[in-house]
């Protein structure tokens, strides 16, 4: 993307993505910067291969990183992440016709067999003596055929796992495959450069098309099985008669060589090694199209007439997708190695997974500044649903670059120990505006929940000016560990680099905390969604388990239940205001279990609801509680430390892009402590063996006392969420992983004591 910046700054930003960071591109004036996007080393890598699911609603992706990926089309957002136990290049996958089946191939020459849906790993195993370079599976979907530098060909019964057929393609090596629509007849594209046909079914070989006079690197069979393209580090698309091996036509390449081949149609979109994309009408041999070249290798390419996209696989790390109606770059989706992912509009509007704008930051010069400093003006998942439906159009540039202010924190310092009652805590912090646009507030926490200045016991400005803002607070702290945070803002909500203090409370009280606990679980959805089985029966034991802390943790444990009919909008936010006056030495746990769903609200951006009783699915926004306006009101509470259990995304049939993950990113920054079941789009598994679902199950499981890894007669939030999430991902083998955003803002404290 390309933004050039004036007066005092004129920059092109270019938002193009590789493994450690991109150079400028050449600058307009002596004035100019450079700036780019910089990503953090070790977090992304090549995207070798990518394929799409039969109603090309999810895109799968493979590469570097040891993972395969699936994606959202529809909303840029990575589903879930499927991951190798050892560290190697996934080089091809391949999807089954049903959608059901994932294959993936790694330069060991193993391959490993997936439940696309779940990200459950269903089987292991040795293909080839080396690296798998290609994996296509039979129309029937009864068996897939590998293909390797050991120059072999297997076939591979799709259930038993068992070879069917093998045989040596005298070939050096092969480096493509490509089935008939016949499911018999096999195309193979040799490191000597020929082009050879084989019958999958028997071994034979049938004949040789010809030759590439540099190595054939890919092979495509049209749609109708009528012709078979190939393409050669020669740089050269040859077009031969699948039925008598005939050589037809050829046309070169503008530059580049292909690395693959996608047809539809009589379109065939060749994706080459120096970055580009060349689409071509290989009927009337007219170049259509001849896109990208600001990025490294293009690897593969995906697209099908279902919604006029084109998706396309780089070296670089991203994922590029392309309007088939007019070329035009719509979006660059990045995933990273630990499940966290970024999708950006070429004028660098994005979305990103609850972690994945931490590795990315804009490079101005030898100024580094990261991404989610400029969230309140960039992050948008309604513009990047916008321009992957086709109805936002990028803007040429940006025509101002936005210094971020910067803070410190005066007092306290990090590591201090304090000592003395229930008394509030002085603190002062330094901010500095970098341009004309000031200091607009700072935003103080205190672990990891919000403080306003109507709800502290003091808050006033000590000094300002135009360009500085000198504020003292006097905030409220607990016994034991506090984390403090503050950051910066200005006028355009851009952010400072935050400042944190960890420090230590002793205290002599003996004054115990108050507990309060609002528990709604909704298993009854239908025909608006579907049901549940024990989000009902989570809820109720939550608070049950809860309320017997009453008089050892707690003085008092104030509980309120809401399930199914009772879990209306109104009657949830209402039971917040008749709880008993809240004071900052108190606790409020909030667990939620049933359906999460992200809709556009009445001003037309997108916002994240829980699913209420009498939600309807034609008028979200109205019916179903936003969690936007449920954070607002627990902002309102004095409770010293919020924490949320959440689990409501049960399934991701309903999901609409509003994962646990997401959300708890979302909540974290309003209400405190937020542990959501699951992370990225995973499902939340329930089993009637347990008669919970798996994070209900593992929660009281720690509550109970399994989770006292330490013998101390108590469960510290440590123990609680490492056994939490341990047993929740053995009880799902795998499968599901609860998450805690922004884990390092929340200093260990005793959660309950076991009786």
């Amino acid at each position: 993307m390309s933004v050039i910046i004036p007066p005092r700054r004129r920059i092109l930003f270019t938002a193009v993505l590789c493994a450690l960071s991109l150079q400028a591109f050449a600058q307009e004036s002596s004035e100019q910067a450079s700036i780019s996007l910089y990503l953090e080393e070790g977090k992304s890598g090549a995207v070798w291969d990518c394929v799409r699911s039969p109603d090309g609603k999810i895109l799968y992706s493979c590469g570097r990183d040891s993972t395969a990926k699936s994606w959202n089309t529809a909303t840029g957002e990575a589903i879930r992440t499927f991951k190798l136990d050892q560290a190697t290049l996934v080089t091809c996958l391949a999807l089954s016709p049903d959608g059901r089946t994932l294959v993936m191939g790694d330069m060991n020459g193993a391959i490993s067999v997936w439940n696309a849906d779940l990200g459950r790993l269903e089987r292991t195993f040795t293909a080839h003596e080396a690296y798998i370079l290609d994996v296509t599976f039979t129309p029937d979907g009864a068996a897939f055929v590998t293909a390797g530098r050991d120059d072999a060909v297997h076939v591979w019964d799709a259930s038993l796992y068992t070879k069917r057929q093998s045989f040596q393609c005298n070939a050096i090596w092969v480096n493509a495959i490509a089935l008939h629509p016949d499911g018999e007849r096999l195309a193979v594209a040799g490191q000597d450069g020929s082009i050879r046909l084989w019958n999958s079914r028997r071994g034979l070989e049938e004949r040789t098309f010809g030759t590439h006079s540099r190595f054939a690197r890919t092979c495509a069979f049209s749609d109708n099985g009528k012709y078979l393209l190939s393409g050669g580090r020669d740089g050269k698309v040859k077009i031969w008669d699948s039925e008598t091996g005939v050589f037809l036509r050829e046309f070169s390449l503008e530059s580049g060589a292909p690395h693959h081949i996608e047809i539809m149609g009589s379109l065939a979109v060749v994706a080459c090694a120096n970055g580009r994309i060349e689409i071509w009408d290989f009927e009337s041999m007219q170049r259509i199209a001849n896109l990208g070249g600001a990025s490294y290798g293009a690897m593969s390419a995906s697209i099908n007439g279902l919604d006029r996209r084109l998706f396309t696989a780089h070296i670089d790390g991203s994922i590029k997708v392309w309007n088939t109606e007019d070329w035009s770059h719509l979006l660059s989706m990045v995933g990273f190695s630990d499940g966290q992912w970024l999708s950006f509009t070429p004028d660098g509007y994005y979305d990103a997974s609850a972690f994945g704008d931490r590795y990315v930051q804009w490079r101005v010069g030898e100024e580094l500044f990261p991404l989610q400093q400029f969230e309140a003006i960039y992050k948008s998942p309604g513009t990047v649903e916008d321009a992957l439906r086709g109805t936002y159009t990028p803007k040429p540039s940006i025509t101002d670059f936005i210094d971020p202010p910067e803070l410190d924190l005066i007092s306290p310092r990090s590591s201090q120990i304090f000592a003395f009652g229930t008394e509030p805590m002085e603190v002062v912090v330094d901010a500095l505006a970098t341009d004309a646009r000031g200091v607009d507030a700072i935003a103080i926490a205190v672990n990891g929940r919000p403080m306003y200045d109507r709800n502290l016991p003091e808050a006033r400005v000590v000094a300002q000016s135009p360009s500085m803002l000198r504020k003292q607070y006097r905030i409220p702290v607990l016994p034991g560990a506090n984390t403090i945070d503050v950051v910066a803002i200005n006028s355009m909500k851009v952010k400072s680099e935050p400042a944190s203090a960890l420090i230590e409370v002793i205290t002599q009280s003996r004054e115990k905390p108050n507990l309060f606990v609002l528990a709604v679980g909704i298993d009854q959805y239908s025909p608006q969604y579907p049901n549940l089985q024990f989000a009902s029966d989570d809820a109720k034991a939550i608070a049950e388990t809860f309320s017997r802390q009453e008089g050892t943790m707690y003085e008092r444990v104030y509980t309120s239940t809401l399930t199914n009919n009772q879990a209306t909008k109104d009657n949830i936010l209402k039971a917040l205001d008749e709880f008993p006056t809240m004071t900052p030495r108190d606790v409020l746990v909030l667990f939620f279990g049933g359906h999460g769903v992200r809709a556009r609200n009445d001003k037309g951006n997108s916002a994240y609801y829980y699913v209420t009783s009498g939600a309807q699915k034609d008028r979200v926004s109205s019916t179903a509680l936003a969690w936007e306006e449920f954070a607002s009101k627990i902002a309102k509470s004095k409770a010293g430390r919020v924490i949320m259990l959440l689990d409501a995304c049960h399934s991701g049939a309903v999901s609409a892009g509003a994962s646990n993950e997401k959300v708890a990113a979302e909540l974290t920054d309003q209400l405190g402590v937020v542990f959501a079941s699951s992370s990225g789009n995973e499902f939340s598994f329930e089993d009637a063996s347990w008669k919970h679902g798996a994070f209900t199950k593992a929660i009281l499981e720690a509550l109970d006392g399994q989770a006292d890894y330490t013998k101390d007669n108590a469960i510290d939030w440590n123990e609680f969420q490492l056994y939490v999430t341990n047993t929740v991902n053995a009880l799902t083998k795998g499968s599901q992983n609860p998450m805690i955003p922004r884990l390092q803002q929340f200093g260990n404290f005793k959660l309950v004591r076991i009786r």
